[in-house]
């Protein structure tokens, strides 16, 4: 960048232009003014200060002048001129009456000032003006370094991270002006795009394995039958069929949170009584709990939960908690389902008697690919899209979501849901997510 286009450059060049003309004009007005109050002087005061070389009054004399003065009397002062050894003579005397007594003061006068009175006033503000001026461009350069220094880090920093240095950051902010905001917003700015970028790999990373599982057991095995190790039986069809299953799955979770992202998933909104629903999906899972020997109960009040939304999304919606509720709870546990009216919310919990969710991962177990208990294996963590779905679809319907732990132990997912207006008939929308 040249010299002349940097920010400090510009900022020192205007406040100097600004400290320059308000110099200008201060001295024109005070030039202006000093005329006119000089053309108000006596005329003969005003020959007296235009003449040349003149020698100002000895200091002691102008002592005994303002103390006579100070006194009230009135007095006439006449000044001899200068004798043959430069000494000059002042003559006092009192106007009390003609006999009044005359005062005589011989001093060696100061040397004599070049140029008239006025003159000499109009040079001491031009050099007046002149300092002023120069202090103010002294003052433009510190201040615009001042103001261009943060700006100019910052510069570096954006230029760092367009490069692809997502680690770049501001360090030492200070203050709580414009330009201290400025840096604070950008450091947040940097670390949200480093966190995205974080997750865009382990994103990619988790898909690739998440595929990689199923295609692998499904091609290892039809290698098998086709080299004649396995036969080609019900047992292995059915084998390959849920592998199909689970890919089929994680492309369509996949999709869900795509089309969530980009605000085209679809709401079929309508409406209905979510306590029919919470009864027919619980149902639904009675039998899987049973398997794992896990009681599913329900505590849902006597009147209808009435609430506009779409069933098919809600369905889905309890389903992940449920599913997920029953992967963390041990045999002989419970898994709870609550449900209330509270003002215009609809409150849903889903409570279990599982592990509960460490401290450090109670932030985090809506994000994608995220298994509490860190491994792999779908028959206890899943796809770890269960969870994020379910965040996403609740937020479509105006919702929130949020986890915690029972202080009698086990984890506990709650759901608020507005109620919406329940008139009219069924209409289709689609909403972005914010």
């Amino acid at each position: 960048m040249k010299w002349w286009k940097r920010i400090e450059v510009r900022l020192a060049l205007l406040m100097t232009l600004v400290a320059v003309f308000t110099n200008i004009i201060t001295f024109g007005v005070a030039d202006y003014l000093n005329q006119q109050r000089f053309k108000e002087l006596p005329g003969e005061v005003r020959d007296f200060l235009l003449r040349e070389n003149t020698h100002p009054l000895p200091f002691d004399f102008s002592v005994q002048l303002e103390q006579r003065l100070a006194s009230g009397k009135e007095l006439a002062v006449r000044l001899l001129p200068l004798d043959s050894s430069g000494k000059i003579t002042l003559l006092l005397r009192p106007l009390e009456g003609p006999n009044s007594p005359v005062e005589r003061f011989v001093t060696t006068p100061p040397p004599p000032h070049e140029g008239s009175f006025r003159a000499r006033l109009q040079q001491g503000l031009l050099i007046g003006t002149l300092i002023s001026v120069g202090l103010g461009i002294l003052l433009a350069l510190i201040f615009a370094r001042r103001l261009a220094g943060p700006l100019e880090v910052i510069s570096r920093a954006a230029g760092r991270l367009a490069e692809g240095d997502l680690s770049a950051r501001i360090d030492r902010v200070r203050g709580e002006d414009e330009v201290a905001l400025l840096a604070r917003n950008f450091n947040h700015m940097a670390a949200s795009l480093e966190g995205l970028e974080s997750e865009r790999k382990a994103m990619i990373a988790d898909i690739a394995h998440e595929l990689r599982t199923p295609l692998t057991i499904m091609q290892g095995r039809l290698e098998a039958i086709q080299d004649g190790v396995a036969r080609l039986e019900m047992g292995e069809i059915d084998r390959l069929h849920n592998q199909a299953k689970l890919l089929s799955r994680l492309v369509e979770d996949l999709r869900t949170l795509s089309l969530a992202d980009a605000g085209k998933l679809t709401l079929l909104r309508r409406p209905l009584d979510l306590r029919e629903v919470i009864e027919s999906e619980v149902g639904s899972f009675q039998a899987q709990a049973a398997a794992k020997q896990v009681r599913l109960e329900t505590q849902l009040p006597v009147q209808s939960l009435t609430l506009k939304g779409d069933p098919d999304r809600l369905t889905q919606v309890i389903g992940n908690l449920l599913a997920n509720a029953l992967t963390h709870t041990p045999p002989g546990g419970t898994v709870r389902l609550l449900a209330q009216q509270q003002g215009q919310q609809l409150i849903m919990k889903v409570q279990d008697t599982g592990p509960g969710i460490a401290p450090e991962a109670l932030s985090k177990v809506f994000d994608r690919f995220y298994r509490t208990e860190g491994s792999r294996s779908r028959q206890t963590g899943g796809s770890g899209l269960g969870l994020s779905i379910v965040k996403a679809l609740v937020e479509l319907h105006g919702g929130k979501i949020k986890a915690a732990n029972r202080s009698t132990g086990g984890a506990e997912f709650e759901v608020n849901l507005p109620l919406g207006s329940t008139d009219g008939a069924s209409r289709k929308t689609t909403t972005a997510l914010g």
